[in-house]
């Protein structure tokens, strides 16, 4: 019996800001089968599908995978094939499926590991990924300033790395900073790097930190969705600007 596929999409929903989804990407949440929705823990409200949802139908089907917030890559690839088998059950039998992430599926996103596992399954042309606007890109936006300009180097990398080797950079973004920030500021103060930490883009509690001092978030918990900002030129504004 030959099996009818559905078709699956990897479908960016940006920063935070329901406005900030593509045309395409609100064409396809509008007319899947299932909306797919990557949860930390099954018991919290997933972001993505907070921002996603005013652009569903009212009875839109969800299919929820859960994907811990974890180093151990064991639990991650386990969470990882469970996740790939949920979504190959569902596409058998037809249905089309859209894979809600944060910012872009290509940015770190755990629609890559799970399109990895569904390419050895599910024909190419039956995937779509669907890009969306990063987090980096709204951030500079917000401030009014530009990611970078002319022949400039950008430097985007996850703050798990050694970030130290890159400070001669005129223009980095650090991704994943809650877990090391204090950290992360006291290299930059030491380097004499200027920065600006942008929390929750776009979202409730969105909060713009210019020239953050490590002292300030010894005992704050940082929010995940936090990044900083570090640019040769930072500075050279009026202080009216900064928020």
């Amino acid at each position: 019996m030959t099996t009818t596929w559905g078709k699956f999409y990897g479908v960016g929903v940006g920063p935070g800001d329901p406005r900030l989804l593509t045309l395409q990407a609100v064409e396809v949440l509008q007319t899947v089968d299932l909306v797919a929705i990557p949860k930390s823990k099954m018991e919290r409200e997933s972001v993505a599908w907070d921002i996603a949802k005013v652009h569903c139908p009212a009875n839109a089907r969800l299919l929820e995978l859960e994907m811990p917030m974890t180093a151990d890559q064991e639990v991650l690839a386990k969470a990882w094939r469970d996740g790939a088998e949920m979504l190959l059950q569902e596409l058998k039998q037809g249905k089309s499926i859209a894979f809600i992430t944060l910012g872009d599926p290509s940015l770190y996103s755990t629609y890559s590991y799970l399109l990895n596992l569904l390419q050895e399954q599910l024909p190419s042309e039956l995937i779509t990924t669907v890009p969306g606007i990063t987090a980096m890109a709204a951030a500079a936006a917000k401030i009014n300033l530009p990611l970078a300009t002319g022949d400039e180097p950008l430097v985007v990398l996850p703050s798990t790395e050694d970030v130290g080797q890159y400070l001669d950079f005129p223009n980095l973004v650090l991704m994943k900073v809650s877990r090391r920030l204090p950290e992360i500021l006291n290299l930059l103060q030491e380097r004499d790097r200027k920065a600006v930490l942008l929390t929750r883009l776009g979202q409730s509690g969105e909060q713009i930190c210019w020239e953050p001092k490590p002292e300030d978030f010894q005992s704050t918990k940082i929010d995940y969705l936090s990044l900083l900002l570090v640019k040769k030129n930072l500075l050279g504004r009026e202080n009216g600007e900064r928020k």
